[in-house]
């Protein structure tokens, strides 16, 4: 089971528009022997693959927004800057 709990020094995070049940996400483990905490402060961390409402895997077009090259809907995710090699 995973807890998720955000907090936001300079603001209010609504969970909906930064991940979605199923997405694949690069996140810093924090924490002690005890809990364990994800967080995604930094830019390199967030949603690295999604899939759409309707199925298909999403392409990043912003660092919070992604779309579906089917359908092009987008929809709002906090999306990892992913270094290429």
């Amino acid at each position: 089971m995973l807890m998720v709990a955000v907090s936001a020094e300079l603001g209010h995070v609504v969970m909906y528009n930064c991940f979605r049940p199923g997405d694949i996400v690069r996140a810093k483990v924090m924490g002690d022997a005890r809990s364990y905490h994800l967080s995604t402060a930094d830019n390199s961390l967030g949603v690295v693959r999604a899939k759409s409402l309707a199925g298909v895997a999403m392409v990043p077009v912003s660092w919070q927004e992604m779309q579906c090259p089917q359908t092009k809907a987008v929809e709002r995710r906090k999306v990892a800057k992913v270094e290429e090699a």
